[in-house]
């Protein structure tokens, strides 16, 4: 994959002017400078970007933009190990993916539902999500983390809810099915992380799932004046506020900048319905 010509100049020459940054690696370039790995120099009435940490910018290029290999083929493990030298090169290209979830509904009979009650989790393939039968109102919860989606429990309810376990990045084919849902969810909320991480995976999802919101408690400020983890953040890019970003999300930024730390989901109660 090739990089932008003013990220490669970086790496070749240590320095480019300003100007060849364009719109679109403004992004790229705010983190960059939150990570120290370059810095904007202004001389006179002319600016330029210059590398700070040669060594680590050099490491930071090559895992955001790494050597094309073969293409793997959809669906073949064994040729994407042939080919891409590696079992899991394959994974990004499946169609069909598990996706494990929890049905909570106000009839308990309704097979989703019982499944969830009798076996604690249902999985389906995403090429058989026609089979879940959703009703005309229903809510989605996209989570994060095993340990607060297997914690959930949302019986008695009201309203429909599928809890539908993410893993951390899922899938962008599942992502798909999931915003391709008919009837569509009145309402779609993510629980995850409270770190860079956390935030990066939620804007992720977001892209294809517009009407999903972001959770955060009420006591979110007290959560992290005495729960925060400095680690939590280490290997992580931080994130600049966008625009479009909703004051749930740039709450949680103004938080991980004035403690330096983050906060881990199983920390917090899941949301109220």
């Amino acid at each position: 994959m090739k990089p932008p010509a003013w990220i490669a100049q970086l790496a070749r020459e240590g320095l480019v002017a300003f100007s060849r940054v364009d719109r679109a690696g403004t992004e790229t370039l705010d983190q960059l400078c939150a990570l120290q790995l370059i810095a904007v120099e202004v001389q006179g009435n002319r600016r330029r970007v210059i590398v700070r940490d040669r060594i680590a910018f050099t490491r930071w290029v090559a895992g955001a933009y790494p050597d094309e290999v073969a293409a793997p083929v959809t669906g073949r493990r064994a040729a994407n190990i042939a080919r891409a030298r590696q079992s899991k090169a394959g994974v990004s290209t499946h169609d069909a993916q598990p996706l494990i979830l929890r049905w909570f509904s106000p009839d308990p009979t309704v097979p989703w539902a019982d499944l969830t009650h009798r076996c604690g989790i249902v999985g389906i393939m995403t090429n058989h999500i026609s089979e879940l039968d959703l009703p005309e109102y229903w809510t989605l919860l996209t989570v994060e983390n095993w340990e607060s989606f297997v914690s959930l429990d949302y019986q008695p309810q009201t309203n429909t809810i599928l809890a539908v376990f993410t893993g951390g990045n899922i899938a962008d084919s599942t992502l798909r099915v999931l915003a391709a849902l008919q009837p569509p969810p009145v309402r779609a909320i993510h629980f995850g992380d409270y770190d860079w991480s956390g935030l990066a995976i939620f804007r992720r999802i977001r892209t294809m799932l517009p009407i999903l919101s972001f959770y955060v408690p009420d006591d979110v400020a007290d959560l992290f004046r005495n729960f925060a983890g400095y680690g939590l953040l280490e290997g992580q890019i931080p994130l600049v506020p966008r625009p479009d970003d909703p004051d749930e999300v740039q709450r949680v930024i103004a938080l991980i900048e004035q403690h330096n730390a983050g906060l881990e989901q199983e920390i917090v109660a899941p949301p109220r319905f």
